[in-house]
């Protein structure tokens, strides 16, 4: 299979899952234990938090900007070109802002949480394309 076939398949495949709301926190010390993190990036001015909303409102965490979780489970390699370049594309066409997380297993973007309905169907209409892509 070349790899323009893989790239129109794992499109076709993706089923995008909504998740939990969550912020994001900035801390240059360590936060309170017992947070639900989801994520954290380490840099050397600081650590970058993704939180469940609720884990950080109970810690007396808050933030103004409110985030939804979609995770893109589609199965592809760290090394594939240009799938979540189309994603965030697609996403940027309807001005949906995303964050994009990529695990070994899935991927993952974060969208304000009052988009994030307009992020699952412009998704689905992506993945429905790339179904007839198949079809040629």
């Amino acid at each position: 299979m070349s790899s323009l076939c893989d790239f129109d398949a794992a499109l076709a495949r993706l089923v995008p899952t909504l998740h939990g709301k969550y912020i994001y926190v900035f801390s240059a010390e360590p936060l309170p234990q017992g947070l639900a993190i989801f994520a954290q990036i380490n840099e050397e001015h600081g650590t970058t938090y993704i939180i469940e909303l609720e884990s950080a409102k109970a810690a007396g965490l808050s933030s103004e900007r409110i985030y939804t979780r979609i995770t893109l489970d589609v199965g592809l390699d760290l090394e594939s070109i240009g799938f979540t370049s189309a994603v965030a594309a697609q996403l940027t066409a309807q001005s949906i802002p995303c964050n994009v997380i990529t695990s070994i297993n899935c991927d993952h973007i974060l969208v304000p949480s009052h988009r994030a309905n307009d992020a699952i169907e412009t998704l689905r209409l992506l993945s429905e394309q790339a179904k007839g892509w198949l079809s040629y």
